[in-house]
C-alpha cells in the first residue's frame, strides 16, 4: 500500500532514497511517487511545486517516470 505524506521536506527525504520517482499529472494538481525498497510514498503538490522538484532530482540523476 502506498503512503501518503503531506510535507514537502518529509517526501523529499524520502526521493533521496527512493530506487525511481514516478509523476503523475492530473488537472488540479501532480502527484509524485518516490519508490522505495518496501513503499511507495507519494505526495500531492500544485504543479508549480512539481516541476521544480523534478528538476531538482533531474540533476542527482535520479530516475524519473512521467505517465
Amino acid at each position: 500500500m502506498p503512503r501518503e505524506v503531506f510535507l514537502v521536506e518529509l517526501w523529499r527525504r524520502y526521493a533521496d532514497a527512493a530506487e525511481e520517482i514516478r509523476v503523475k499529472r492530473y488537472k488540479d494538481y501532480v502527484k509524485l511517487k518516490a519508490r522505495l525498497k518496501h513503499y511507495i510514498y507519494t505526495i500531492r503538490v500544485p504543479s508549480d511545486v512539481a516541476d521544480q522538484l523534478i528538476k531538482e532530482y533531474k540533476s542527482k540523476n535520479k530516475t524519473i517516470n512521467e505517465y
